[in-house]
């Protein structure tokens, strides 16, 4: 449904954060004679009662979908979908871009080299402003580069008497078992990711690799395998680091030739692409220690990605944080068989990526840090001059961080004692 569609409803926002704002604003703009409500957790346990009054649900990605009476859920939607059917109809072209790990590296990535391609692009959605405060914007040309989380894509299932569309270009980085606390399971996770291409038509495209080919299957868009797609430019002169990046940049590669930006312009744009924060992001040489903020490894999968790309290197590795249930086994070998000499370990996961590594015969030096303070503090005095010290912790940063951003700073303040 598109915006207009939404006039003279009667409408319930169900979360006012970013997302919820942005929807109330542009109701107000293209909607002007909806009757809108906001309920939000902050009113109380019983904000989501007698949700029946209301035409249409509008929830905000942070509130569970389980939680939402089942007597309603036909009539839930979100700010995404209706940014969606928007913007398509008025002839804008939306790339969508969702996995695991790497989606914002690779929406990025796409942004900028259709930046320097004199593109009339904008990058909206989980990275930057929501998306629904661009949807005047839209127009034939125009290109909106939409990075979805699951959260965003899982009440994408809505009443059939309004259509629901997926991008016209999908892109999809990785998938690995992540939120299921939120999902219920890896079955329902997967279900979310795959709702950026279950309405795909025979015009439309989906781009993928091996880590995310199971997401990509529904659908009628034309599937693109991104495995060995070349680069414009030499590895030497890229500075993302690692072979997850190198896949990142594959992928927006293959999109960016697809809608026919030439070559010297996707080198050009990778050339000058300085690593978002958090992502294996180098904070300088401190006390003869290299010092790499990965704070955006929530799970195993990513943590071993960075910690092949540094290998040896490696002096001091800090895992831990929010307990999910991951399973660690393969992070625990490949953290005994990596020659890392000391491991810091955050509370709750902290004991059971321990209780992993110790399965094997060669084990680190362990510390189990209360907080960033501590850990760095240690680090400091015993990670071995010209070795790097690694935050990359496999979990969630909640209980001792509100996010992962904040989990960065602290550990970025912390060393430069500020």
């Amino acid at each position: 449904m598109k915006v207009s569609d939404l006039n003279g409803k009667a409408i319930c926002i169900l979360g006012y954060g970013r997302e919820g704002q942005a929807m109330e604003q542009a109701l107000k703009a293209d909607a002007p004679d909806a009757t809108v409500t906001v309920r939000d957790q902050k009113d109380g346990p019983d904000y989501l009662k007698n949700l029946g009054v209301f035409d249409v649900i509008i929830k905000s990605p942070g509130v569970p979908h389980s939680e939402v009476p089942e007597s309603v859920q036909n009539r839930i939607t979100n700010s995404t979908q209706i940014f969606l059917d928007t913007v398509m109809k008025k002839g804008s072209l939306v790339i969508g871009i969702t996995g695991t790990k790497g989606k914002s590296t690779t929406a990025s990535l796409i942004y900028e080299i259709l930046k320097i391609d004199g593109r009339d692009v904008n990058l909206v959605g989980n990275i930057g402003e929501a998306a629904i405060k661009h949807v005047r914007s839209a127009k034939l040309n125009k290109i909106f580069v939409l990075e979805m989380s699951s959260y965003q894509l899982e009440d994408r299932r809505q009443d059939p008497k309004w259509p629901t569309v997926s991008p016209h270009i999908a892109v999809i980085t990785s998938f690995y078992p992540e939120h299921l606390d939120h999902h219920g399971s890896e079955d329902e996770y997967k279900r979310a990711k795959q709702e950026i291409v279950f309405h795909q038509t025979s015009q439309d495209h989906v781009f993928f690799n091996r880590y995310s080919s199971s997401v990509a299957l529904p659908g009628s868009g034309q599937k693109h395998d991104v495995n060995n797609e070349g680069l414009p430019l030499d590895t030497a002169e890229i500075s993302l680091k690692g072979i997850h990046n190198l896949q990142n940049i594959q992928l927006a590669c293959a999109v960016a030739r697809h809608i026919g930006v030439p070559d010297k312009n996707i080198a050009a744009a990778i050339r000058r692409f300085i690593p978002l924060p958090h992502r294996m992001q180098s904070l300088g040489i401190h006390g003869g220690i290299a010092w790499i903020d990965d704070s955006i490894s929530t799970i195993p999968e990513s943590t071993i990605a960075a910690m092949e790309t540094f290998k040896s290197d490696i002096g001091t590795l800090i895992v831990g944080g929010q307990d999910r249930g991951l399973n660690f086994e393969n992070l625990g070998r490949d953290i005994a068989n990596s020659g890392i000499q000391n491991v810091i370990l955050f509370p709750e996961s902290g004991a059971r990526i321990k209780a992993a590594i110790e399965k094997h015969e060669r084990k680190p030096n362990f510390y189990e840090a209360k907080n960033m303070e501590e850990a760095v503090t240690w680090a400091k005095k015993n990670t071995p001059k010209g070795k790097i010290c690694l935050l990359s912790p496999a979990s969630p940063s909640y209980g001792m961080f509100r996010n992962f951003e904040e989990r960065g700073e602290r550990f970025r303040t912390a060393i430069n004692g500020d």
